[in-house]
């Protein structure tokens, strides 16, 4: 592909993977059945990877799928994304505990939703559906945003555009889908609504800078996938509930351990980059 093309069709491939997600969000809906998360979008994304690759004649590997990384790549994540939680939960429950309001973590699967997270049940069958479906999106989203974006974006640009530009801002618009759906079902007023686009682009646009420069350290995109489904499984399936019942602040938790992974993985990058000068 001529340098001269790489914009239109990385912007193309995302508007086509875009249009993909307002399907499954706004008519299909998957993620309001007894499944609880939007799948179908991501599993034709992956096909959509595939063809890609095709066209570029690129293989998987040229994008992160490094086979021979995998286990070096689980570990370090783990290291990162595992570190980051637990720091947060024991803060997360400290605060509560000293708030009077007798925290427990517990175990269950539920939907998330940005007006609230809906409890579906801890039967083994949906925490492996839970699972799965959280595999399948970071095999999609890292695969797409990480992988795609980032090393055929460098081709012409410097990896601070690719990885702000292309990557990031793009990823922080793919974020904004369900409080715009929210809105229109009449679930969220306009100021709620607009606060929330406002604040998942800014925490996904962050997040998208950190596992960019995983990417761009290790050349692999599976530490990267690792913390990015330790991210969204633990708000899926462990939750600090109080003893009146409800749940403590998630947002908050959420927020702790994006903040250490980001200051982890940002120092490990800046020393990784010192090291290579």
């Amino acid at each position: 592909m001529k340098t001269k093309n790489i914009p239109v069709f990385l912007i193309s491939f995302f508007l086509a993977c875009y249009a993909l997600r307002l399907v499954d969000s706004f008519f299909l809906r998957t993620d309001q059945g007894p499944i609880g998360e939007l799948f179908t979008h991501k599993l034709l994304g992956i096909a959509l990877i595939a063809v890609a690759l095709y066209f570029l004649r690129m293989k998987w590997s040229d994008i992160g799928f490094k086979w021979n990384q995998l286990p070096r790549g689980i570990l370090l994540g783990l290291v990162i994304g595992g570190s980051a939680y637990i720091t947060a939960y024991v803060v997360e429950i400290v605060i509560a505990t000293i708030q009077g309001k007798s925290p427990s973590l517990q175990f269950y699967v539920t939907s998330y939703n940005i007006t609230g997270n809906t409890q579906l049940d801890s039967g083994i069958m949906l925490i492996f559906i839970c699972i799965v479906g959280n595999i399948i999106n970071v095999i999609m989203e890292n695969g797409f945003f990480s992988g795609i974006m980032i090393t055929v974006a460098q081709k012409r640009h410097s990896f601070f555009i690719a990885n702000g530009i292309y990557s990031s801002f793009m990823f922080g618009l793919w974020h904004c889908v369900m409080p715009i759906r929210n809105f229109i079902d009449g679930n969220m007023p306009f100021s709620a609504a607009l606060f929330a686009v406002l604040m998942l682009f800014a925490s996904s646009f962050v997040f998208s800078i950190q596992l960019g420069m995983q990417y761009k350290q290790s050349s692999f995109l599976w530490d990267g996938m690792v913390v990015h489904f330790i991210n969204n499984a633990s708000a899926n399936m462990f939750h600090i509930v109080c003893a009146d019942g409800t749940e403590t602040n998630p947002i908050m938790r959420i927020a702790i351990a994006q903040v250490i992974m980001f200051t982890i993985v940002t120092i490990r990058y800046f020393s990784w980059k010192r090291q290579m000068k």
